[in-house]
């Protein structure tokens, strides 16, 4: 291998080194991947069948517009390959209404206009007898 043979070396080629991957070669750029493990190993984040991706981010209102572009990146991935890959279900997220999780979700969404459905105990019980 030549020196400047690539552009960009990821060390990591899991979900986010992936993904790091094949943005930057889509911009033309000359990309290499290194990963230790084979394939479908266990031993990273984004091994198993499911995850999780939530836009009313509790952390801090500012993940929010990343989060907004990266569901819209998981649809134009599906439109590219034909398959179905982000199947929304939901999420109930329980907790103390003064708690860090619920305030850091009710702000997510107040500044960022997310839909959400504030439920009180009643309503929470009502839903999910």
């Amino acid at each position: 291998m030549s020196e400047g043979a690539y552009d960009v070396v990821v060390v990591g080629v899991g979900g986010m080194g992936g993904a790091t991957l094949a943005h930057v070669a889509k911009r033309g750029r000359r990309v290499l991947g290194i990963e230790r493990f084979a394939r479908g190993h266990a031993f990273g984040a984004s091994s198993g069948r499911s995850r999780i991706i939530r836009k009313a981010y509790f952390e801090d209102p500012a993940y929010v517009p990343l989060l907004v572009r990266a569901y819209e990146l998981w649809r134009e991935l599906e439109r590219e390959t034909g398959a179905t890959l982000l199947d929304l279900r939901g999420l109930l997220v329980v907790g103390d209404a003064g708690g860090r999780v619920v305030r850091g979700i009710l702000a997510s969404a107040d500044e960022h206009g997310l839909a959400i459905d504030r439920l009180d105990r009643a309503d929470v019980l009502a839903r999910y007898p």
